[in-house]
C-alpha cells in the first residue's frame, strides 16, 4: 500500500521519482505506527475499553520500537496473536487490582527492558552503534513512562496507570520469549 501511495504522489507530481523510495518508506512507517493504535482501539471499543486500549498500546509501541522482541513470521499470525494478547491484557488489567504485586511486576519488567534492550531481530540486524542508540532510547522511554505512571498515581488517576504498565510488561514479555527461545535453541 505504501508503494501505491508513493506512485500516486508521483502521478500527482507531488514528489519526483527519485523521492519514491523515501516517501514509500515514510508512509510505511506511518502505517506501522497507526495500525496498532487503530487495531487496539477497535478491540478496546468492542470490549467497552477504548481509552484503556489506547493507553496500553501507546506505552507498548513507545517501548517496543526500540527494545525489540518476538515478531510473528506472517501478517496473519501477527494479527491472531496480537488480537489474543490485546484482549487478554485488557481483561487482566481490567480485573486486577493495581496492588503491590502488580507494581513489582511492572518495575521488574522496566528493569529487564533496560538491561536486555535491544533484542536483535532476524528481520533487522543492529550494529553496535544502533544497539547503543536503541538501549539509550529504551531506557529514556521506560523512565518517562515510569514518571507518567507516578504522576498519574499521585493525581489519583490510578485506574489508567495499570494499562500503561501493562503495555510495558507486554514489551518485556515479548523480549523474554526471544531470550527463552535463544536459550533453549528454538527459532
Amino acid at each position: 500500500m505504501s508503494e501505491k501511495i508513493a506512485d500516486w504522489l508521483i502521478e500527482q507530481k507531488a514528489i519526483s521519482t527519485g523521492e519514491r523510495e523515501l516517501y514509500a518508506y515514510a508512509v510505511h512507517c506511518l502505517f506501522s505506527l497507526l495500525y496498532p493504535i487503530a487495531f487496539a482501539s477497535v478491540i478496546g471499543a468492542f470490549l467497552g475499553m477504548p481509552i484503556e486500549a489506547v493507553a496500553m498500546i501507546m506505552s507498548f509501541i513507545a517501548v517496543r520500537k526500540f527494545s525489540g522482541g518476538y515478531h510473528a513470521d506472517s501478517f496473519y499470525k501477527c494479527l491472531i496473536i496480537s488480537s489474543i494478547v490485546i484482549v487478554t491484557m485488557l481483561q487482566i488489567s481490567k480485573y486486577i487490582n493495581n496492588n503491590m504485586f502488580f507494581n513489582v511486576i511492572y518495575i521488574a519488567s522496566s528493569i529487564l527492558l533496560m538491561i536486555f534492550s535491544p533484542i536483535d531481530s532476524a528481520n533487522k540486524r543492529l550494529d553496535n552503534d544502533d544497539k547503543r542508540f536503541c538501549k539509550k532510547i529504551t531506557i529514556l522511554i521506560v523512565v518517562v513512562l515510569f514518571i507518567i505512571v507516578e504522576l498519574q498515581w499521585i493525581a489519583g488517576y490510578r485506574y489508567y496507570t495499570k494499562f500503561i504498565e501493562s503495555g510495558v510488561m507486554l514489551a518485556e514479555i515479548l523480549q523474554l520469549v526471544v531470550i527463552f527461545n535463544l536459550k533453549y535453541g528454538r527459532k
